[in-house]
């Protein structure tokens, strides 16, 4: 058959644009190449402190964050928890928490904020992350209920303030002795939606309670800087329970060891009921009195000896080594009890003593005093002295009976207020 010329030129032809437009569609479906990327800022972090090339910041850098300073603010969740190199002056002390209140969960209305939340709980919480702390720190810690309620502390039994402070009072201690060193009672105040501020309390006048009165301030002060409630500086953190009640508190009217109460924070305030309700805000507050009790710890806790009491040709001679509370430091071979803070009375009347600072012996004499008519001669015999920390000497109060033939002298618990000639004490 003959060759179809015109065909052949023809698919031929067909064939060649088939391939042109592969090729040019391969051409066209080529990605177009990608721009190099921007190269990342190279950002060269000083040298840290203590790293070679170091240099302290200039001053004006350090001044113009002063010109924008940040209020306290309570809402801040983190702070940080390190843990403090002088706690190890806590080892070996042993406190006494108690959660207020517990026991009228039924109750509406009872110890609950705006919304509900309820005191009772938010003082556990509290407690519970308080004695992790002082564990942690080698204190021997003990609650005075563990849940809602306990043997002791029961809101809905009578008797439940007394039950708690005669826990403190008889607590077994690891050195063989009886009584803690400390009895700290954990609340939560209520009054007006506004109101928001740390009180630390103590029993009774403040002459009265110069131990407490130590312990406090280190707590209140703590607790502001930790919690930063707005209205810490509005009154005194440090009050007496007798503004209150004529007679003060009765968990620690009953109290015979050092004994705070703390009100930590107003749970009637509608935006502090809601920070209560969270463990971290309550670590703040634990936190805080944790610092407050380092503190106190790390100033001392002066004592002395049992004084021993002698009587010769109807003279009283007094005798005991005092002792300032604080480590063998450098300079503990000079006084570091404060002269004008020494004092011995017997039934509120001041004894002549002497102080002899090279062996700490303190003498105190007077004349034996007179029996009187149908009573023992029983007297209150009373040590005060602070080291150069202002903090105060435990135990001051003694029993001295002198209705034998050899005085007999024993511890008596903290200070009362004490009027002798009515013989009533509170």
């Amino acid at each position: 058959m003959p060759t179809n010329y015109p065909f052949r030129s023809l698919r031929a032809a067909f064939f060649g644009l088939v391939a042109v437009g592969l090729v040019f569609s391969l051409f066209a479906c080529q990605p177009k190449p990608m721009p190099e990327p921007e190269p990342e800022p190279v950002v060269v972090e000083p040298p840290a402190f203590g790293e070679e090339g170091w240099e302290p910041a200039p001053l004006e850098e350090a001044m113009a964050r002063l010109q924008d300073r940040d209020a306290w603010d309570p809402d801040g969740v983190y702070l940080p928890i390190p843990r403090h190199p002088a706690e190890k002056y806590l080892e070996g002390m042993v406190i006494v928490l108690d959660p207020g209140h517990g026991g009228k969960a039924d109750v509406a209305g009872y110890k609950r904020g705006p919304t509900g939340v309820r005191e009772a709980e938010m003082n556990l919480r509290v407690a519970f992350l308080l004695r992790e702390l002082l564990e942690q720190a080698g204190c021997v810690v003990h609650l005075t209920r563990e849940g809602e309620t306990s043997e002791v502390a029961n809101d809905a039994v009578k008797g439940t303030l007394k039950r708690r402070a005669e826990f403190a009072n008889n607590i077994e201690r690891p050195d063989g002795g009886v009584g803690a060193d400390l009895f700290i009672s954990i609340h939560h105040n209520a009054s007006r939606p506004t109101a928001n501020f740390t009180s630390i309390w103590y029993h009774g006048e403040s002459d009265w309670a110069e131990v407490e009165l130590d312990v406090a301030r280190h707590i209140a002060f703590n607790t502001f800087r930790t919690m930063q409630t707005y209205q810490a500086g509005l009154t005194s953190p440090l009050l007496s329970d007798q503004l209150m009640y004529e007679s003060g508190f009765g968990v620690m009217r009953y109290t015979k060891v050092p004994a705070v109460l703390l009100e930590l924070s107003f749970f009637t305030h509608p935006r502090e009921e809601q920070r209560l309700r969270d463990p971290h805000y309550n670590l703040k507050e634990a936190y805080g009195i944790y610092l407050g009790l380092v503190d106190y710890a790390y100033g001392g806790r002066p004592t002395q000896s049992l004084p021993v009491a002698t009587v010769a040709e109807s003279e009283l001679k007094i005798e005991t080594t005092l002792d300032d509370g604080m480590p063998g430091w450098w300079g503990s071979d000079r006084q570091r009890i404060l002269s004008s803070t020494m004092r011995v009375t017997i039934d509120g009347v001041a004894v002549p003593h002497t102080y002899d600072p090279a062996t700490k012996v303190l003498h105190a004499t007077c004349a034996v005093p007179e029996a009187e008519a149908d009573k023992p001669n029983v007297r209150t015999l009373m040590v005060h002295h602070a080291n150069y920390h202002k903090h105060h000497n435990y135990p001051q109060r003694f029993r001295l009976d002198l209705t034998g033939e050899e005085p007999v002298v024993e511890p008596a618990g903290r200070p009362r207020h004490t009027n002798h000639a009515a013989g009533q004490s509170y």
